[in-house]
């Protein structure tokens, strides 16, 4: 049962008259500040250490739901990444095939040119 304030505030005379008011701070100071009601029991931490034993049993879980997951994830980004770098790999292809025919156009236009130009010449 918690004391009363008028409780305490008698207890605290009666205690400053008979062993002096500093022993009564120090000794006073040593009583827990809720009341002894408020004190943890043997009994109450193991069934806080019950209840945390569950929390990282939970959570020891929900972090091996989370690593699955994210091997999920590695693996279809790595499957995006194979997809993205075939695509672009035939991308790559489309535009080399037409750089070779345009380099092909310019080169059979300038040797028609050098052609006509010689033949010219060497009529003329």
């Amino acid at each position: 049962m918690a004391a009363t304030q008028s409780q305490m505030s008698t207890l605290y005379q009666r205690m400053t008259e008979s062993i002096g008011e500093e022993a009564t701070e120090v000794l006073l100071d040593q009583l827990p500040p809720g009341g002894w009601d408020q004190m943890s029991t043997k009994s109450d931490l193991k069934d806080v250490k019950s209840d945390l034993k569950d929390v990282k049993s939970e959570l020891k879980g929900d972090l091996a739901d989370i690593k699955a997951e994210m091997v999920d994830l590695k693996g279809l980004m790595l499957a995006g990444f194979a997809d993205a770098a075939v695509e672009r790999a035939k991308i790559i292809k489309g535009q080399a095939r037409q750089l070779y025919v345009m380099v092909s156009a310019i080169a059979l236009f300038s040797i028609s040119i050098w052609v006509a130009l010689y033949t010219a010449v060497a009529s003329g």
